[in-house]
């Protein structure tokens, strides 16, 4: 285990969101060097870590299981086998060094025993008594156990125990870091981080996840078409969709940093589910093909053409991380008839158009985020707020719902879990008809810094001006503030 972890690694041992770590660092006054921070440093911000349990495991489990539903995906507790093995060999080198550093040290030691001993034959009296207790010191030394509370030594046990089961990939020149388990490749690790990596086909046959492997070794897990050049491949470029890291790895890829590094796309989507959320809501989830997942960025729009040519644009109500099955709010609305009923028994198809929109989230932030959805503005901040969970760099994040949807619906249930599951997340549940100024002061009530927040709100017109109108009255910066009307339209209407 290095001296000097990275936050995501250092997050991992504690068992902590990242947030929270870099949270009780600032509190604690310890410092951190180019986003990393030492053994020690880790042990005196979280002294009570449970060495034995595997609390970081278990919340990713929790958190895949209760608050994404896990959507129809199978995520693999261990490697490949392949992957595994390596990953082994090099756990058995890294020990075996560590065991060689260990033997020299106490070889020096008996060296050093051994000259003391001979010095005592010595005729200087001051001399033979000041080499006497060191040398009584030396065989205490000798012949003690090691502490069993040694902390540091006990935290690299854990690493190299996590390091069997995932690696931490670096991404140059973002710097951003995830970590790949099972038996995805980087590319799903990345997307399931809810990273912006580029690629199209994810199946091996374009070569757009083209990346440079810098440091670390990588093991192809699945076939490709795609064809390197000579150089590329002298580069260390591989594809992300086909390899997986064996090791700890630093490359250079691309990615999407604003909506217009996204390509327009067209997709084909199945109708697999519709969950009642209230009397005028569904949540429907749509499924591309597998070799087309959509790319698009928390919080945008795209547009929904049925069989029958009616076309609605709704915001993507789901996170980036899952590409592949897509959820939307919808309204059981007469004037705009999206969808049927019967739609998962006929297993209806929808035309997806897109991605829309500025609707983002500010990810550089280390804010306090608040998010506020009236009404059908749920859907864009549930997709903004589990992407937020996904890339884990918010420090708190509090949800502020106004709708008439049930608490014991499916979104009633999903936001409890996440309260449950995460540490840093709270969630309230407000009435549908509260005026601003009465929000507002609920706000004002909760968080003593609003204006230190980040704050993010969707809904309809209506409400979302009144609401901007009441925290600009108040003097909370517009920089701060993120807005997005959410009113169902067909999509040759004008939309907010």
């Amino acid at each position: 285990m290095p001296d000097k972890l990275s936050l995501s690694r250092a997050a991992r041992l504690a068992g902590v969101s990242r947030g929270d770590l870099q949270s009780r660092l600032k509190k604690l006054g310890l410092e951190m060097f180019e986003g990393k921070i030492s053994v020690a440093n880790l042990v005196e911000a979280y002294p009570k870590i449970d060495i034995d349990a595997d609390p970081t495991l278990e919340r990713l489990a929790l958190i895949r299981e209760e608050a994404f539903s896990k959507r129809g995906r199978k995520d693999t507790a261990l490697p490949d086998a392949e992957i595994l093995m390596a990953r082994l060999q090099d756990f058995q080198t890294v020990l075996t060094r560590t065991k060689a550093s260990l033997n020299l040290a106490e070889q020096l030691v008996h060296e050093l025993n051994d000259g003391l001993r001979e010095a005592l034959a010595g005729n200087s009296e001051d001399l033979r008594e000041r080499v006497a207790e060191l040398q009584r010191r030396l065989e205490r030394g000798l012949k003690s156990k090691p502490p069993a509370g040694d902390r540091e030594a006990a935290l690299y046990a854990k690493d190299a125990l996590l390091s069997l089961m995932s690696a931490n990939v670096r991404l140059l020149p973002s710097g951003n870091e995830f970590f790949v388990s099972g038996q995805d490749s980087i590319l799903e690790g990345a997307l399931k981080a809810g990273l912006h990596m580029d690629y199209g086909c994810a199946s091996g046959n374009c070569g757009k996840c083209r990346i440079r492997v810098v440091a670390g070794r990588v093991k192809q897990v699945r076939d490709y078409d795609f064809v390197f050049s000579v150089r590329d491949r002298e580069d260390g470029c591989v594809l992300a969709c086909s390899y997986a890291p064996v090791t700890d790895l630093l490359a250079e890829a691309r990615e999407a940093s604003k909506p217009a590094d996204l390509p327009q796309q067209q997709i084909r989507v199945v109708v697999r589910k519709q969950i009642p959320l209230d009397e005028q809501r569904w949540l429907v989830e749509v499924q591309t093909p597998r070799t087309k997942t959509l790319r698009f960025m928390a919080g945008q729009r795209v547009s929904l053409t049925n069989e029958d040519d009616v076309s609605v644009t709704l915001p993507i109500a789901s996170c980036p991380c899952d590409s592949r099955n897509l959820q939307f709010v919808v309204r059981r609305d007469a004037r705009l008839p999206l969808i049927s009923e019967d739609a998962v028994e006929d297993k209806a198809t929808l035309k997806i158009e897109g991605p829309h929109g500025d609707f983002l989230l500010h990810e550089e932030s280390n804010r306090p985020i608040i998010f506020v959805s009236f009404g059908d503005g749920i859907g864009p901040i549930k997709s903004l707020l589990e992407h937020s969970i996904a890339i884990d760099k918010a420090v708190t994040i509090h949800l502020f719902r106004l709708d008439s949807i049930p608490p014991g619906s499916h979104l009633g249930n999903l936001c409890r879990s996440w309260d449950d599951a995460l540490d840093n997340f709270t969630y309230v549940q407000l009435p549908a008809g509260m005026r601003a100024a009465r929000l507002m002061d609920e706000l004002q009530q909760r968080f003593s810094s609003l204006g230190e927040c980040r704050l993010y709100v969707a809904g309809p017109a209506a409400q979302v001006d009144c609401l901007r109108a009441e925290l600009t009255s108040r003097g909370i910066s517009p920089e701060r503030i993120r807005f997005d009307i959410v009113e169902p339209v067909r999509s040759d209407s004008t939309t907010g």
